[in-house]
């Protein structure tokens, strides 16, 4: 059964823990894992997500356990941080679905006056492309239709960089 946690204890397991004792940190972890995780689940809704902010927030813990005062702050500390890694992952989640939603529709259609002139565009600028000198046509090539950076084009071309800017 896991122990109820208790203020004054907690500190003083805090305080073990400070001083290099593991044992102390496996006891901490015993009695405040169960609570944050139910705590992070209803927030969550997610049991995967929940494990995830209390494996955080015992990290944490560990990382700033220099910060925390030994009379007993232990418990609200972890359940502070632990609510505020909730939050911050309800709102990362938030974000990622309406991108997500974003990214699923489709563009509009252009209308036929503007896919008139998007062809008549490429064909100019492939008859532009093809009347320049192999060298520059192969340098904006691999720059514009192939994102190269011009570092990574003089790596593939062997040209010094700044012929690859120049060119």
């Amino acid at each position: 059964m896991t122990p109820a946690p208790d203020p004054q204890t907690d500190g003083l397991l805090l305080d073990r823990f400070r001083s290099g004792e593991a044992a102390a940190l496996d006891e901490l972890v015993e009695r405040y894992q169960g609570p944050l995780l139910r705590f992070a689940g209803g927030l969550l809704r997610s049991p995967d997500r929940a494990e995830d902010v209390v494996q955080e927030t015992f990290l944490r813990l560990i990382r700033h356990s220099s910060g925390i005062g030994s009379n007993g702050a232990v418990g609200p500390w972890m359940y502070r941080v632990c609510r505020n890694l909730a939050y911050d992952t309800m709102k990362t989640d938030t974000r990622e679905m309406a991108r997500r939603e974003h990214a699923a529709q489709p563009a509009p259609a252009p209308g036929p006056e503007a896919a008139v002139e998007m062809d008549e565009t490429r064909r100019l600028v492939a008859r532009e492309l093809e009347a320049l000198p192999e060298k520059e046509r192969e340098a904006v090539r691999l720059k514009v239709q192939e994102g190269l950076t011009y570092r990574q084009i003089s790596d593939v071309t062997g040209w010094k960089v700044g012929t690859v800017g120049w060119l």
